[in-house]
């Protein structure tokens, strides 16, 4: 099932596990707003800094999460996800922010 939604809010409990609450994508500059697809991934274990996944637009398919045009992390069915290796996590939370910057300066 695609994903094109907004991270909501960010669990992340004391066990390193937690789940990713998503609400449907508001629409951007092209008017289109995106549907969500599920209202929850959950994950067994995640990078420190999960929780600046707060407020952030994500995508995918079936099988991958992505931020920007990063992948963040692989599905495995419809709501559980593992993350990628932390590195990679930084790397696509600091383009998002960049490129969200940039364009918010045209």
């Amino acid at each position: 099932m695609s994903i094109d939604a907004r991270v909501q809010t960010v669990i992340h409990n004391e066990d390193g596990s937690g789940e990713l609450r998503l609400i449907d994508r508001p629409a951007g500059p092209d008017g289109v707003p995106g549907i969500a697809g599920q209202s929850c991934l959950t994950f067994a274990s995640a990078p420190h800094e999960v929780t600046a996944l707060n407020g952030c637009d994500v995508w995918g398919g079936d099988s991958s999460l992505i931020l920007g045009e990063i992948g963040i992390a692989r599905r495995e069915g419809y709501t559980r996800i593992v993350f990628r290796d932390d590195e990679t996590f930084k790397r696509a939370v600091t383009e998002y922010h960049k490129n969200r910057r940039a364009s918010a300066d045209i």
